[in-house]
């Protein structure tokens, strides 16, 4: 790392932690803050989930859904996501996501980790396409139908690992991270998500090349975006010999400035809910979820769990509790948990973070059953075939086998009499 750069950050990290030391526990609510506790919450069925690796994981700003998203499939379709409400813990949705109408991702190069929810209820996918040189964000409805999606080819090896959606004055933004040999922090305009673009308003044209921000060759982790539109990522900084993340970052909007820097041991999941920061660390058995001011990235908390060997991954606040989720040991065995807050944990938060927005005309009706095909032996179907009024089939089988079994009973009947006649 240049020499400059080592200096500036260090600088940052000493005046971050000289400010913390001065005005920790400044926010609203560090109170009730104090007092949370997490506890296991859904251990989704690996079976009927079909999938584990649980490593994209986000809430509605309601609270009252969560979206899980698997990295592998036991089958042949993809790592896909799934949508569960809080209230019940029902599956209340999945998708997998696909390469046009008809075909799914290859499953060995699908790894949906970035997920973000706007104010609509729209969901954004960022799907990974390992050792490829493309990378897509799907856009998708209430109903969890598709809306569009774009595929961008970046020229080398790229993934995508976190991404926010935020609404900035007018504007919807999706902000994405990039990683592995294209490291970048990316905004796009999705105000129309029928026409995801970059936004000039944001680095240049849209994009902050993160080894110019950095100068490490790491990867960026996740990110968070709050509603003046400053920007906090986690990342890996060259020399600190972590696996996942060493710093929290915090931003200028326009993504070109680093305005606070503090460091985290495997700083990685990343979200914003009034005054804080809920950072998840990727540990093993060690990660615990740091609970941090984001004015000034000054350490409020630490929430520890117990009883979970395994990375957290993403975290989220919604409906008054804070959920995080555990990937799991990445085999079928253990596929993934998430945990909540054992209580509500209640947070001043502005009106703006919860507002829930009109989705308009963008969502696409889910596609409606192809009608059964006819039995092998109809050759011919009249134009009414036989129906009433009502649009129901005509009963034209039974009726003629009553006819018939009426005037065989009444053939029986006439017989037995007129042989009584006789006989008399």
């Amino acid at each position: 790392m240049d020499r400059k750069v080592k200096i500036a950050l260090t600088l940052l990290t000493v005046l971050t932690l000289l400010c913390g030391t001065l005005t920790a526990f400044a926010g609203r609510d560090d109170e009730a803050v104090g007092t949370a506790e997490l506890g296991s919450l859904i251990l989704p069925d690996t079976f009927e989930e079909d999938a584990y690796g649980l490593r994209g994981f986000t809430v509605s700003p309601d609270g009252k859904n969560m979206y899980l998203g698997y990295l592998h499939s036991m089958s042949p379709d993809p790592g896909h996501v799934s949508r569960y409400d809080t209230a019940t813990l029902e599956k209340t949705g999945e998708f997998i996501p696909r390469v046009d109408d008809e075909t799914p991702v290859d499953n060995s190069n699908c790894y949906p980790k970035g997920l973000a929810v706007d104010n609509r209820g729209f969901l954004y996918v960022g799907v990974t396409h390992a050792d490829t040189e493309y990378c897509s964000i799907y856009c998708l409805g209430n109903n969890f139908v598709e809306i569009s999606h774009i595929v961008e080819v970046l020229g080398d090896v790229t993934g995508i690992n976190g991404m926010a959606a935020q609404k900035i004055g007018d504007r919807i933004l999706l902000y994405v991270l990039t990683c592995y040999r294209v490291d970048t922090i990316r905004c796009y305009d999705v105000t129309d998500p029928r026409n995801m673009k970059l936004y000039d308003g944001f680095g240049d044209g849209g994009i902050v090349d993160y080894y110019e921000l950095t100068d490490s060759e790491k990867d960026p982790g996740y990110i968070a975006v709050d509603l003046e539109g400053n920007v906090y990522i986690t990342c890996l900084m060259e020399d600190s010999g972590l696996r996942k993340g060493s710093h929290v970052l915090k931003l200028s909007p326009d993504g070109k400035t680093v305005a606070a820097s503090v460091k985290l041991k495997e700083a990685y999941g990343i979200s914003f809910a009034g005054d804080y920061l809920f950072v998840s660390t990727y540990n093993e058995d060690k990660s615990n979820v740091h609970v941090l001011n984001k004015d000034d990235l000054s350490e409020v908390k630490t929430l520890k769990l117990s009883g979970n060997d395994y990375p957290l991954t993403g975290t989220g606040y919604g409906g008054n509790y804070l959920y995080v989720a555990s990937q799991g040991s990445e085999s079928p065995m253990d596929s993934g948990e998430v945990f909540r807050t054992t209580a509500e944990l209640l947070i001043t938060r502005d009106q703006r973070e919860t507002e829930k927005m009109d989705p308009g005309d963008y969502e696409v009706d889910p596609p409606t059953e192809a009608p059964s095909e006819l039995p092998d032996d109809v050759t011919d179907v009249p134009e009414n075939n036989g129906s009433g009024s009502d649009g129901k089939a005509f009963p034209v089988l039974p009726v003629i086998l009553g006819v018939c079994g009426a005037v065989i009973v009444a053939s029986v009947i006439v017989t037995i009499v007129s042989g009584k006649k006789k006989k008399k």
